[in-house]
């Protein structure tokens, strides 16, 4: 009869080996779930800075040059829609971010500058993202 091992001696080296294998899952797991939540988090500061903008924009281009405004030509007053796309920016925004208003008698662009802090990307590094949005808007006759 030949010495062969019993079928628990074969398998006595493998006992608990899925425990590495299980935690390295469940690791990847939750980084995976943080990593998404982090970039939909990411996503809704930039949809709310993006929103200030487009107001702001909208808000400006609404303030007509008076003299103008029953032509087939409409412009803006330069001034005021400096002063009404501040107001909206103030009033709309969160108060921590930037905003840039471009604005000549024909267009007004606003762009919104916010900073994101993230929560779950401390670990790798990341501790602030830039997010900017431009809004931009033209007055029309009609």
């Amino acid at each position: 009869m030949t010495d062969q091992p019993w079928p628990s001696e074969l398998w006595s080296g493998e006992h608990g080996s899925m425990l590495p294998m299980t935690a390295g899952l469940i690791f990847v797991a939750f980084a995976i779930v943080a990593l998404v939540l982090e970039l939909s988090l990411l996503g809704a500061s930039y949809r709310d800075v993006a929103t200030v903008a487009d107001l702001a924009a909208e808000a400006g281009a609404g303030s007509l040059m008076p003299s103008m405004a029953y032509g087939d030509e409409v412009t803006l007053d330069v001034v005021e829609a400096q002063i009404e796309a501040e107001r909206v920016g103030t009033l709309w925004g969160s108060g921590d971010e930037t905003v840039t208003i471009e604005v000549d008698t024909d267009r007004i662009c606003v762009t919104v500058t916010d900073t994101y802090r993230p929560q779950t990307l401390v670990f790798i590094g990341v501790t602030e993202m830039t997010v900017r949005a431009t809004g931009c808007a033209e007055p029309r006759a009609g």
